[in-house]
């Protein structure tokens, strides 16, 4: 009798729980409901900013994509379009969103840009956070992100590229170019990205050019391709090789800490060292960290050195001008090395690198999510929408930039050489997520502008031309074959 009394007792108790669970559930369900129903009220009764939704599924996607790579039309296009109908801030559906907002806005564009982690935060494709890794310079968030984003300043601040990196981004192109003189015949934007890898590497890992690197270099073409495509994670897929490729480069990254704490004795002057010594961050962190940064430097300032050199070879002005500049400064300087001070002298260098900028930048579109409902004129975004910065789109307007599809460098002449403050051109970003090696790049770029005049006159053994889907690069590379050059004149450049 007492057992059943005992069993009936533990029953009802469970009973009463499964009750109270129930309820409790059913509370949390009616309330989530109706705050979904409020929220979508809410979102409802807002002014959205006007557009389109496109096609089912597919949304805008094929519209942007034609447009943004036409060799016809306005490689703006798809804004255009759509700027003349909604305005320069309008609804569309890409990249599997219709709550996504583009602005070709470049008041606003400045402004989401500088209001980074109080009301937008950047949000990037989960398949890309894969990639980069969780603590990547483009994933983190809040105070993670400031500081990392604080000591890649601090590494690459002005004062320190003359000390730090002048010297060594001379050596590197001196040894690149002895080859080039060799091979003759060079995809330039490839031998560009190995340059430019090589001094990261150096800086970053201290690791120098050998035959080790050339794994890391196939790594990170691997990589760069997985970023942008569609994540299909199978053997044999682009997504797959770039993970593939994460897992080699990582596992480098890991064997260079366990190098250093196993000969703590060897004194090092890379980034990892410093970072090791500081000892505030795990060393997954480092790793995902360094990862982001050598990429940084792998796509961007080595693209726009062979942009350059394909816009120059369009401009025969532009080239004979910048020819001159730099064998005056040869002449002066001898068998010297350039100084921070040459550098700075460089002003028409400094034009046609804002302008390679402006017509080839390498980051045409910015994502952010808005983290609170955002009033944009007559409009709001919603809390949880994106919003696409498309730098392009004010790059090339006309607007801003008369005749904005000619390499114009002259444009830029009454400007020092520093970026100015404009919101309508902003090739290194804004804000707290600012491009923190924008000097670096610069300088680079300057740098290999001298080498290259001055060694090398060329010519394309293939035309080519800029694609900015699904990354801005050159179709072909920039297949061209390098001549020794002992003139000051552009007569020998084949256009």
């Amino acid at each position: 009798m007492e057992r059943e009394q005992m069993y009936m007792a533990v029953y009802s108790f469970s009973r009463s729980n499964v009750f109270l669970t129930g309820l409790v559930l059913g509370a949390v369900w009616i309330v989530s409901k109706l705050w979904a129903s409020w929220r979508s009220d809410k979102i409802s009764s807002c002014k959205l900013p006007p557009g389109s939704n496109g096609w089912p599924l597919i949304g805008e996607n094929i519209t942007f994509f034609r447009a943004i790579n036409s060799t016809t039309n306005h490689p703006r296009q798809f804004s255009i379009d759509r700027e003349r109908r909604y305005g320069p801030v309008f609804r569309s559906n890409l990249f599997g969103s219709a709550k996504t907002v583009v602005s070709v806005d470049a008041e606003f564009n400045k402004y989401v840009l500088q209001n980074e982690g109080r009301l937008f935060q950047a949000k990037y494709p989960s398949t890309n956070n894969n990639l980069v890794g969780k603590y990547g310079m483009v994933t983190v968030h809040g105070e993670l992100q400031r500081k990392l984003h604080a000591t890649a300043v601090n590494l690459l601040r002005a004062e320190k590229m003359s000390s730090d990196f002048m010297d060594d981004i001379q050596n590197a192109l001196s040894t690149a170019m002895e080859k080039w003189e060799d091979m003759r015949d060079i995809h330039l934007q490839h031998e560009c990205h190995k340059i430019v890898l090589n001094l990261m590497a150096k800086k970053l890992l201290d690791l120098s050019p050998s035959q080790e690197m050339d794994g890391i270099y196939k790594a990170f073409k691997d990589f760069a391709g997985a970023l942008v495509c569609l994540p299909i994670n199978i053997p044999g897929s682009t997504y797959y090789k770039g993970m593939k490729a994460r897992n080699v480069i990582i596992r480098t990254i890991h064997e260079c800490i366990k190098e250093r704490r196993e000969h703590p004795e060897v004194e090092r002057n890379d980034l990892l060292t410093k970072l090791l010594k500081d000892g505030s961050l795990s060393d997954e962190i480092i790793a995902d960290f360094l990862v982001f940064f050598l990429f940084a430097g792998f796509e961007t300032s080595s693209t726009v050195m062979a942009f350059s050199i394909l816009f120059l070879t369009q401009n025969r002005q532009a080239l004979q001008e910048l020819t001159d500049e730099h064998f005056a400064l040869l002449k002066s300087k001898g068998n010297e090395k350039i100084t921070w001070e040459d550098y700075k002298s460089m002003k028409f260098t400094h034009c046609v690198i804002k302008e390679t900028l402006r017509l080839g930048n390498v980051a045409p579109l910015i994502p952010r999510e808005a983290k609170q409902d955002i009033k944009v004129k007559d409009f709001v975004i919603p809390k949880g929408w994106s919003i696409l910065v498309f730098l392009n789109a004010t790059h090339l307007d006309e607007k801003y930039h008369p005749e904005a599809l000619t390499f114009n460098p002259w444009r830029w002449q009454n400007e020092d050489h520093e970026l100015s403050d404009k919101a309508w051109f902003m090739p290194f970003g804004k804000g707290g997520r600012l491009c923190p090696g924008y000097h670096l790049a610069r300088l680079e770029i300057a740098l290999f502008l001298h080498y290259f005049l001055t060694k090398f006159r060329w010519e394309k053994l293939e035309d080519d031309h800029i694609s900015y889907f699904p990354a801005p690069t050159l179709v072909k590379g920039l297949p061209i074959r390098v001549y020794p050059n002992s003139l000051q004149s552009v007569d020998g450049v084949m256009g």
